[in-house]
């Protein structure tokens, strides 16, 4: 099975395994199958979108937790609630406004890509951008700091800002190519 990527193996052993669980638990909260599967593969088409799957701890747990947050954006979304419907929802606990697992996963990817083009950055333009940007001092004291001027630091934010936008432009139209790639290559296979 050599046309199987890595993240289809983790997804079947990971999450597929527990498909009939996690359906169970969609029908539980939208009280209609047909609902309970879309969300069941909504859930599954945000797991395929992570850059950063394999680190998920408990991938089971991860998949409901998704399944959970799809059924109350529904339920924010609809004009009409059935009371039965309306009965879960205060069960899900609404109130929650931590961002879903599916987003703090895309977010920490999107961090660890920062991270990597900060460290490939001049020393000078960096330690100007971490001053200034994650420590949060002014410029006049992240001038002193480096014993430069302050238009020598706004140079290098400005520089290093570029510099941050360009490589992660660049890296997302690469990812883009590639998963265009990935999918005309398994369009391919399956047509022959």
């Amino acid at each position: 099975m050599a046309w199987l990527r890595d993240i289809d193996i983790w997804f079947a052993d990971h999450v597929f395994a527990y498909h009939q669980q996690t359906r169970r638990y969609a029908i539980s909260l939208v009280r209609q199958p047909e609902e309970a599967e879309e969300l069941v593969q909504e859930a599954y088409a945000r797991l395929f979108a992570l850059d950063d799957w394999a680190s998920i701890a408990n991938p089971h747990a991860f998949t409901m937790r998704i399944v959970r947050n799809l059924a109350i954006e529904r339920f924010r979304r609809a004009e009409v609630v059935r009371l039965d419907q309306g009965a879960v929802l205060h069960t899900l606990d609404i109130a929650d406004q931590d961002p879903t697992p599916d987003v703090v996963a895309m977010d920490r990817s999107e961090l660890r890509q920062v991270v990597k083009v900060m460290q490939e950055m001049p020393p000078r333009m960096r330690e100007a951008m971490v001053l200034r940007r994650i420590e949060g001092l002014p410029p006049a004291q992240v001038a002193e700091r480096m014993n430069i001027s302050v238009s020598t630091v706004e140079t290098h934010l400005i520089k290093a800002l570029r510099l941050l936008v360009h490589r992660l432009n660049r890296q997302d139209a690469r990812a883009k190519t590639e998963l265009a790639t990935t999918w005309e290559t398994k369009e391919r296979l399956e047509r022959s």
